[in-house]
């Protein structure tokens, strides 16, 4: 009876649109009804098709892991059981449903993988926290709605304390120190330029004089420094890598003061203003006539 109920829905399906639901109820009456290999199949073709949920694929793969165990397929029965950990590295398999050789394949491909699926759930409570602050700011956007107050919401993200020139002081309006960081690594940034262009202008071509193959002398001309230059090489040298090496002490003592006073996100409120009340105006019309009216502002 199951398998003929099976025929029927596999046939209604293939004229009816393909939705995730429908290809959901189709490969649990596969499922149910033992044909295991179709039940594989569809279950990989649907994957690559078809926008499922979190929760639909969760139990695809595990209609795919216990029909490829049923089959005697171990090793795709490890490949579904891991796909489904990775969606939720703490399901458990129903022990009504799952035999007690699957139960302990799939506790075994917990075990194996268990450093990837610490991974998976804390980068799962990331996701649920973020969009926990995501619903808890529009509950609150929508309560200020209702109370007449607008909440504007200023982004800080936390890599902006990186940046050199104080940006992350500037963001989170710190104004006098982002001036100070700002105009610090500038001074010593300029100033390891101007070295490094000075070491540069004191380069000029010097012909040198070397004996050749046969013993007589050969001139070659090289791009370098002049011997009488070698002290201003060395001075601008010492400047040059020291104002770069302080320019980067700056720009690191900058990144670290941003990130301590890293207050996240600023949200302001802001009380709309409230609507101006009703105005009578009386109109005296030609004749002698009056016309009164009421104007009203939204």
């Amino acid at each position: 009876m199951r398998i003929a109920l099976a025929v029927v829905i596999v046939a209604a399906t293939a004229f009816a649109q393909s939705t995730p639901e429908r290809e959901l109820e189709l490969a649990r009456a596969l499922f149910d009804a033992g044909k295991y290999g179709e039940t594989v199949s569809l279950v990989r073709k649907a994957l690559g098709v078809t926008n499922f949920t979190d929760e639909q694929r969760i139990e695809l793969h595990r209609m795919a892991g216990l029909s490829s165990f049923n089959l005697g397929d171990t090793q795709a029965a490890k490949e579904s059981f891991l796909s489904l950990l990775r969606l939720n590295p703490d399901h458990v398999l129903d022990p009504f449903i799952a035999p007690p050789p699957a139960l302990r394949l799939f506790d075994q491909v917990r075990k194996d993988n268990a450093d990837e699926l610490t991974l998976v759930r804390q980068l799962l409570q990331v996701r649920a926290e973020q969009k926990r602050r995501e619903e808890e700011e529009k509950r609150k956007a929508a309560e200020a709605r209702g109370s007449g107050k607008t909440i504007t919401i200023e982004k800080r993200p936390f890599w902006m304390n990186f940046l050199p020139f104080g940006a992350g002081q500037f963001v989170q309006e710190r104004t006098g120190w982002g001036i100070a960081f700002a105009v610090t690594e500038g001074v010593f940034a300029v100033t390891s330029i101007i070295a490094y262009w000075a070491i540069e202008l004191l380069k000029t071509d010097i012909v040198e004089l070397y004996d050749g193959p046969q013993g007589n002398q050969v001139t070659r001309t090289i791009r370098g420094i002049p011997q009488l230059a070698k002290g201003q090489r060395d001075a601008w040298t010492l400047v040059k890598f020291s104002t770069g090496g302080a320019f980067y002490a700056a720009w690191i003592a900058g990144i670290v003061d941003a990130i301590v006073h890293h207050t996240g996100d600023k949200q302001t409120e802001s009380r709309d203003a409230p609507a101006p009340p009703p105005r009578l105006s009386v109109t005296l019309l030609p004749g002698g006539g009056v016309f009164a009216g009421v104007n009203l502002s939204f």
